[in-house]
């Protein structure tokens, strides 16, 4: 199928692979590759569950059905009518009315609210797989002619193979193997940009929906319902204390980036302190901030967020600890060398998918990390569709990113920007620490969220192993 728009989907590349160009998403449009698959030999397979493809909004509404206007027309009915409904629940039952009679149209809006982004939903997972089938349909013979009238002066598989090589800018390819049945053009079932990005909205409706009545039948008993307002947040992530060492911390679950917030810890919860008082840091709780820090990393378990400031000018090593219960012993313990600047706060972000962790150190003028030998790029932040590979947290607080290529393996890098500017709760300027895997020779990108040009707003200060 021939897109005169933007595609409905955009490639999300993985850790250390090359960009495609822009004819090859185009005709690979929402395909799985198989489990294992690469474009080259030498380039690693892409992270379990990596999610290759993301929704382009207002590209991907073009594709929908007439009905989807509809729906979308009942949804917005029931979510206004059930919030005016909510409204006067609360109103009533705060003077001491008869708040339960308003408990009727709350029940019938939510429902209606809950069937239409239900309905809305499926038929999106329907037209997700529609254009991949007419996709998959499409290249069939769509890449062969284009390979033809590239290479004219070669036959029809050395032409794709070297359109294919193109399309990837290596050397060698290896022929795209989607998954499902081998050497097929398409999968079985919906494409996993709309299977997880669905659920997470459907939870996320429902949850609304529930704490909606809740909250309503609720209304007649006033410290019921300030407890509800004060404490429900429709959170995604888990929360729980670290041993009375640190902070009480919330901990990311098996939720998507882009689905991941919180109102986190409860108010009376101090941050860590050094003994010397001079070093605090705390949890990253607020939705906002938390993606403006973790919501340009693609990550698969998930992403802690600690902000850390204090009198400390030169190298620290903070250490922080992980655990899968709320007493029991740190199963996994990250140290990191960064950068302080008094008066500068720093964010720390770790990826991770146990359900407990927190500052267990930092100790200031430690002895200085040796710089990782690389070469870097600046990457087009101002046209966020150039390459495909913005992470989903740039699009509110934007990003500058960097192409980075190592002269050495490193598994857990430990990469800090400047940033140069305000975004959510952090002030202009802070700092920002994010953590990568770099294989030598192999580019990867790095992104600082909450700068909207890595020109003006923020700068590459160090990359560091470890």
């Amino acid at each position: 199928m021939q897109h005169e728009t933007t595609p409905p989907f955009r490639f999300r590349t993985p850790p250390g692979w090359p960009t495609p160009s822009a004819e090859w998403v185009e005709l690979h449009q929402a395909a799985e590759p198989a489990p294992g698959w690469t474009p080259a030999p030498g380039i690693p397979p892409a992270p379990a569950d990596w999610r290759f493809w993301s929704p382009e909004r207002r590209s991907f509404r073009g594709f929908m059905p007439p009905l989807a206007r509809r729906l979308r027309v009942a949804q917005w009915i029931g979510l206004v009518v059930s919030l005016v409904a909510l409204a006067v629940v609360l109103v009533v039952g705060a003077v001491g009315g008869p708040a339960v009679f308003g408990l009727a149209p709350l029940v019938a809006a939510l429902a209606v609210f809950v069937v239409s982004s239900s309905r809305l939903a499926d038929l999106a997972s329907r037209t997700a797989a529609s254009i991949r089938d007419d996709a998959a349909a499409w290249r069939r013979t769509e890449l062969p002619a284009r390979a033809r009238a590239a290479y004219p002066e070669l036959d029809d598989d050395r032409a794709v193979a070297a359109w294919e090589a193109a399309a990837w800018g290596t050397e060698t390819v290896r022929p795209f193997a989607a998954a499902g049945t081998a050497g097929t053009a398409g999968t079985a079932g919906t494409p996993r940009a709309h299977v997880s990005s669905h659920r997470a909205a459907m939870g996320i409706t429902a949850g609304a929906a529930a704490f909606a009545l809740v909250l309503g039948a609720s209304a007649a008993l006033a410290p019921v319902v300030r407890t509800v307002q004060e404490h429900s947040a429709g959170s995604t992530l888990a929360q729980g204390e670290q041993d009375g060492t640190g902070p009480d911390d919330t901990a990311p679950d098996d939720t998507t980036p882009g689905d991941t917030g919180s109102d986190g810890a409860a108010p009376d919860e101090a941050p860590w302190t050094s003994d010397d008082g001079t070093i605090t840091a705390s949890f990253i709780s607020d939705e906002d901030t938390w993606q403006a820090t973790c919501g340009a990393i693609d990550f698969a378990d998930g992403c802690w967020a600690f902000q850390i400031e204090g009198e400390c000018d030169g190298p620290a090593v903070v250490t922080v600890g992980f655990s899968a219960t709320e007493d029991g012993d740190d199963v996994r313990t990250d140290t990191r060398t960064v950068l302080l600047t008094s008066g500068t706060p720093l964010v720390l972000t770790e990826q991770g998918s146990e359900d407990w962790g927190g500052i267990r150190d930092i100790t200031c003028f430690a002895a200085p990390k040796s710089p990782v030998a690389l070469t870097r790029t600046e990457l087009d932040s101002d046209d966020e569709d150039a390459d495909g590979s913005w992470p989903d947290g740039c699009v509110d607080w934007g990003c500058a990113g960097w192409e980075i290529t190592p002269a050495a393996d490193c598994p857990s890098a430990t990469v800090q920007f400047s940033v140069d500017e305000e975004a959510a709760d952090l002030p202009d300027p802070h700092d920002l620490v994010v953590t990568t895997a770099l294989h030598v020779g192999q580019p990867v990108d790095v992104w600082a969220a909450g700068a909207w040009s890595s020109d003006d707003d923020a700068t590459l200060a160090q990359v560091t192993c470890g």
